[in-house]
């Protein structure tokens, strides 16, 4: 009987040393994710936004002009360029207002890109002033924030912008400007036909690009999943690697 218990008890004592000394994979929920750069993200522009984040919808882009009293509104379709007016749009404010409502709680960032068709120092302040006293718990105080782990920006608004932006409120907001070195904002056409991909596809390793579409995009030909595979991370269109949320890119493009 005396040799069970010892046999038992030097069984107990060996489980008890492997289970504390021997490396184990940790759970799911303790592992940390990578770079915000690491992530594909599919985008939504020129459509209903509570509709877009309803369907969990992460990346969402503006156009932001100024209206008659100088106060932001959202045009609710592409212009051509050199339109700084918007007869069909709707108040910055009340976007807002649907993105606190509709974008919160998350265990994801969300990545609003504003890109102003005025250059009107007022009318960017009340961009800043609407973004402050609607989702200001939700701001990333902090510049280029590329590389930081996607963990630490969950229910947190990424501001991306670009443009003549220098001593506006809007400014200070701003994590990730596109006129910058960590981001880049193309068109359809200049993501899918670049000059020097092997360059893209470096700089996508530790930066980010943002691939919008431009008048080009409904008569190409080419698959709008091309600009994946050159490791483009944000895409305003529909993106069959990344329906909705944040999803990893391969190894091969980290």
């Amino acid at each position: 009987m005396e040799w069970l218990i010892a046999v038992a008890l030097f069984g107990l004592l060996a489980y008890l040393v492997v289970d504390t000394f021997l490396p184990r994979d940790k759970p799911a929920a303790l592992v940390a994710r990578k770079r915000l750069c690491d992530y594909y993200a599919q985008g939504s522009v020129f459509e209903d936004l509570a509709e877009a984040l309803g369907r969990g919808i992460r990346l969402v882009e503006l156009h932001v002009y100024a209206d008659e009293q100088d106060e932001p509104v959202v045009a609710r379709k592409p212009l051509q360029a050199g339109y700084d007016y918007a007869e069909d749009n709707y108040a910055f404010e009340q976007a807002c207002i649907t993105i606190a409502n509709k974008a919160f709680p998350s265990s994801d960032p969300l990545v609003l890109s504003i890109v102003p068709h005025t250059t009107k120092v007022t009318t960017l302040n009340r961009v800043a002033f609407h973004l402050r006293h609607t989702i200001h718990k939700h701001f990333v105080p902090e510049k280029d924030i590329h590389t930081k782990p996607i963990e630490e920006l969950a229910n947190k608004v990424v501001i991306v912008s670009g443009g003549n932006l220098a001593g506006t409120d809007l400014d200070e907001l701003v994590n990730l400007n596109w006129d910058g070195g960590n981001l880049r904002r193309l068109t359809y056409s200049q993501a899918v036909f670049p000059r020097d991909q092997p360059e893209l596809v470096a700089f996508n390793r530790n930066a980010i690009t943002l691939v919008a579409p431009d008048p080009a995009f409904a008569k190409l030909t080419v698959s709008p999943d091309t600009t994946r595979l050159y490791g483009c991370q944000w895409n305003l269109f529909p993106n069959a690697s990344a329906p909705a949320g944040f999803v990893e890119k391969p190894r091969g493009l980290q």
